[in-house]
């Protein structure tokens, strides 16, 4: 054997598995605590290989708690994936194939690891209170909700800054858990973390992928990338809707697209799932792929959303302003209230702008023009976090 092949054969062999949308991307946020790690990457959208071009990549069955069949399909797909790529870790983000995941690793003897979906701000998922039974590291990302037995908390996908913003008010009281804590790891590191009360509504302009600047720094246009997204150069003001899947959200794009009848200098366009109602002022599409989503967003000068936090991380990370309206678990938009807590939450830290009914939306909209500032995010997720999962990677 020689050094290449020794070598390859020490890294641990990690197994990082996850729904789609925001769970995928929270998963991708995660990555400097894969380095020296060989990973494979399991989700349920097989069109996010591109995200990983240097990595393995097998696509999974998605179902839900509510699709029985579905349900085994994915658990039989799940489990032929790890006999096959025999993961020395299974580490997920959530949600329903995640939580089967670890419990297949853990029969197997696999070391396991749940990270909670940070969308999940009052209580943890269905999935992530399962999963405290099998996962050998058990985390959410809301201080908070941590409990000296588990689940523990060490930062967010949000990054440094957000994470510690987050818990300002709540850091001396977790440095008093963590003196008496003798089970969760890393409690040193966590309490010699420095808390700085940073402003996140970072003013800086907001330029557009199709736009370009000159020698002398005048900012132009190309109209061969315009044309490419299907966006007026004749309209500067660019609105990118999304309900983030496919279950529809009319009750936000009908504000909007109301809204939009009204302002004819903006272009409005929304990704509305599979909704039959059909909106008078604004470019529709049901599904986007992955890059024309990225696409959109990245052209955008204002992003609205439902209360998703593929959606949310996605316009953070490109320093768009986004306007988010949460779905209603007692309208059957959703499971529960979560997306309620969640946009409280992050709009509390100063990231996103918050609607959280139609009058208010309505009322945001009226006043667009002063939707121009934005919450900041770090590229990766916290380090204490990324360190306490790359931590538990060579300790196995």
């Amino acid at each position: 054997m020689n050094k290449d092949q020794r070598s390859n054969s020490s890294r641990p062999k990690v197994l990082a598995i996850s729904s789609a949308g925001g769970h995928w991307i929270q998963m991708l946020r995660l990555r400097p605590a894969f380095k020296g790690c060989k990973v494979t990457y399991a989700t349920t959208y097989a069109d996010y290989e591109h995200d990983v071009p240097s990595e393995s990549f097998r696509s999974i069955v998605d179902a839900n708690r509510t699709q029985k069949c579905k349900l085994l399909i994915s658990a039989l797909s799940i489990l032929w994936v790890i006999l096959t790529e025999r993961p020395k870790i299974i580490l997920s983000t959530g949600a329903a194939p995640g939580f089967f995941a670890i419990f297949v690793g853990k029969i197997l003897r696999r070391k396991t690891i749940w990270i909670d979906s940070i969308a999940n701000a009052e209580e943890l998922s269905l999935s992530g209170q399962k999963a405290g039974k099998y996962a050998d590291l058990w985390l959410t990302q809301w201080e908070h909700l941590a409990k000296p037995g588990g689940p523990h908390y060490y930062g967010n996908v949000l990054g440094d800054e957000a994470s510690n913003e987050a818990n300002a008010d709540t850091e001396k009281t977790s440095q008093q858990k963590a003196s008496t804590n003798k089970d969760e790891p890393l409690d040193t590191e966590r309490s010699n973390i420095s808390v700085q009360q940073n402003n996140y509504r970072a003013k800086r302009p907001i330029h557009n992928i199709s736009d370009r600047r000159s020698n002398s720094g005048e900012l132009q246009t190309d109209p061969i990338r315009y044309q490419q997204l299907g966006i007026s150069d004749q309209k500067s003001f660019r609105v990118f809707v999304t309900v983030g899947s496919d279950v529809p959200f009319d009750r936000m794009v009908k504000v909007i697209d109301e809204w939009a009848g009204s302002h004819p200098e903006a272009q409005v366009f929304a990704q509305v799932g599979n909704s039959n109602h059909e909106f008078q002022n604004i470019d529709t599409r049901q599904f986007l792929s992955p890059s024309d989503f990225a696409a959109k967003v990245e052209s955008a000068s204002l992003v609205i959303a439902h209360a998703g936090m593929g959606s949310i991380l996605s316009a953070l990370k490109l320093g768009k302003p986004i306007l988010v309206m949460p779905r209603l678990g007692y309208l059957g938009e959703t499971r529960n209230e979560h997306q309620v807590a969640t946009i409280e939450r992050l709009a509390h830290m100063g990231l996103i702008e918050a609607a959280k009914d139609e009058h208010s939306l309505t009322e945001r909209l009226a006043a667009f023009e002063a939707l121009t500032s934005t919450g900041s995010i770090a590229p990766w997720a916290s380090r204490i976090l990324t360190k306490a999962i790359a931590g538990f990677f060579m300790s196995r």
